[in-house]
């Protein structure tokens, strides 16, 4: 089967995109927009979003002599229940339709879910991803099954979400007087371009406030820590307990009990902060002495896109 691989990763902070040769598996373009998860920006804007996102597709594509998509994997944040991937599917047929794309084959799956099938090339294994939102999957070599990512209201511990939130927390808590002194308070009001509490207050409740902005605040933890500020510290050794909580469920779900298994960690809230890894997998060796833990070492359109070229094989 000649034609191209799509491959678009819509997270909650970045849709990113690629298109790949489907002889030669060969990347030949790529791109990247803002978050496409239609739970944090509404089934308008995420429309919106793909449609342009596959306007500059099709551009790339009308200059090549084959213009079809043999696969095209849609690997979308906000998939966590039959109703969300008819919402999300309603979006994506609307994008590609309206652009008239010619895809041969369709795939739609929650993005955490593709990303563990392409990581482990379908072998047994499980994935947490700790980026915007925290979720786990594990595939036992028959079934997958999930914990976690079910969303900011009512989870996501140990998220870069969750970690941003404890961050202004604990200025607030500080500016109190209720809570120890952080520099935290410091690396954020620097950050934001804001001087005293009242116009952190004011920041939380700006229109053009997103849950990404909110878990970039969490990316200053890993220098404090460095600097050993006890706040940070405590937020970071939280964050890893809350994520070897959420491994746990995932495994146990997945029937694992003892023996050689592999666990995959992806998302900047897991990758950045060197104290949360390296809790998280000494936590997780007390409990399973022989998982092997260990950081995925691409973005996870790359793991898409092995995802991708497999499901084209096995066509």
């Amino acid at each position: 089967m000649m034609g191209w691989l799509l491959i678009i990763d819509g997270g909650a902070t970045k849709t990113a995109c690629a298109l790949v040769h489907a002889e030669s598996g060969e990347i030949k373009y790529t791109t990247s927009t803002s978050g496409s998860n239609y739970q944090a920006i509404g089934i308008a804007s995420a429309t919106e979003i793909l449609q342009a996102l596959l306007a500059n597709v099709q551009h790339f594509l009308q200059q090549q002599d084959d213009s079809n998509i043999a696969v095209a994997t849609f690997a979308m944040a906000g998939i966590d229940s039959p109703k969300d991937h008819e919402v999300v599917s309603a979006i994506i047929h609307n994008a590609v339709s309206a652009l008239q794309l010619k895809i041969e084959t369709l795939l739609i799956e929650n993005d955490a879910q593709a990303t563990l099938l392409g990581v482990t090339a379908g072998q047994a294994g499980a994935l947490l991803i700790a980026g915007t939102g925290a979720i786990a999957y594990a595939f036992d070599g028959m079934q997958i099954v999930r914990a976690g990512g079910w969303g900011h209201r009512a989870g996501d511990e140990g998220s870069g979400y969750w970690l941003g939130q404890e961050v202004i927390r604990a200025i607030f808590r500080m500016e109190d007087g209720r809570g120890e002194p952080t520099i935290l308070k410091d690396a954020v009001y620097d950050f934001l371009r804001i001087q005293d509490v009242t116009e952190l207050a004011s920041w939380l409740f700006r229109p053009s406030y997103t849950n990404a902005q909110l878990a970039k605040m969490g990316v200053f933890l890993a220098d404090a820590v460095t600097k050993k500020d006890s706040c940070a510290i405590q937020i970071s050794m939280r964050a890893a307990h809350e994520l070897v909580l959420l491994a746990c469920a995932v495994l146990g779900k997945a029937g694992y009990q003892s023996g050689a298994f592999r666990l995959y960690c992806n998302g900047g809230a897991i990758k950045h902060n060197p104290l949360i890894f390296k809790t998280f997998v000494q936590e997780m060796k007390s409990k399973y002495p022989q998982i092997e833990v260990s950081l995925c070492q691409h973005q996870p359109i790359h793991y898409l896109i092995e995802r991708t070229k497999r499901a084209h094989d096995s066509l």
